[in-house]
């Protein structure tokens, strides 16, 4: 009687330790692509953060100060960022789920009134991930980006080829695939 009830309790201990060990919070840098994950893309290197907007804007937003009221306005906390062999993967912490979608229509926005945006720029949203928005600049680049609670993803990519938006696809289903759910900084 005795050693069925050791065996049970080390049963359950076991249970309680594994099923704590699964709600682990993931880092914000779980939201960006890993190697392999971007079709024929590596990352350059370490992942950087921006802990501020002026940090993040510093890099030549078109109109720095705007944008950094706007990203204050929506909570910004934080933006980690990789560079790939031919682009970006970034992950932005904000204050909740709509500053989240209020910061991708403005990111869409922004990108699509860029100088240089062709004419003939396709829009494309991605199966299985509601909130991507996506475009090509057909034989230039294409970008994905799309929320996951209160943080915004881009993966963009600056490619010659007639299939420019496979790689941005892949990367974005394979970031959405090991994170949408769980818990972390972009869980509600």
């Amino acid at each position: 009687m005795c050693a069925v009830l050791v065996i049970t309790a080390v049963m359950c201990a076991a249970c309680g330790s594994a099923s704590q060990s699964s709600t682990a919070n993931l880092p914000l840098s779980a939201y960006l692509v890993r190697a392999h994950e971007e079709t024929g893309m590596q990352r350059t290197g370490p992942a950087t953060a921006d802990r501020t907007p002026a940090q993040w804007t510093s890099d030549g937003a078109p109109n720095p100060a705007a944008e950094d009221k706007r990203l204050a306005d929506e909570g910004f906390r934080e933006v980690i960022s990789v560079g790939t062999s031919e682009g970006v993967s970034w992950a932005m912490q904000l204050g909740s789920p709509s500053a989240a979608a209020r910061e991708e229509a403005a990111e869409v926005k922004e990108y699509a009134s860029a100088p240089q945006a062709p004419a003939n720029t396709t829009r494309f949203t991605i199966p299985g991930i509601r909130s991507a928005d996506g475009w090509v600049f057909p034989n230039a680049d294409a970008n994905v980006l799309f929320t996951e609670g209160r943080c915004l993803m881009l993966v963009g990519d600056d490619l010659t080829t007639s299939d420019n938006q496979r790689p941005v696809v892949a990367a974005a289903h394979a970031i959405w695939t090991r994170t949408h759910g769980k818990p972390g900084p972009c869980a509600t």
